[in-house]
């Protein structure tokens, strides 16, 4: 598997990326940033699926605050 820090910090350019070609609300990013985790450590683990899952959301997360980011989603 690849290097967790490396998979967030993919994650967070991949996200600013698409903000910027998409003009994505920014509320919207942490969704972004989990599917991303998603498949990026879907398509580079080598462990369980259910391990994989839980480290894609987890990377996803990780990237984009937990807590901001669902606060961002939730409350606006």
């Amino acid at each position: 598997m690849v290097e967790f820090s490396i998979v967030v910090a993919v994650i967070v350019g991949l996200v600013e990326a698409v903000k910027r070609a998409t003009n994505l609300d920014t509320r919207f990013a942490p969704i972004v940033s989990v599917v991303l985790g998603l498949l990026i450590v879907g398509l580079f683990g080598v462990e369980g699926v259910t391990s994989n899952l839980l480290d894609g959301i987890i990377a996803g997360l990780t990237a984009s605050g937990l807590y901001s980011g669902t606060r961002a989603t939730l409350i606006k």
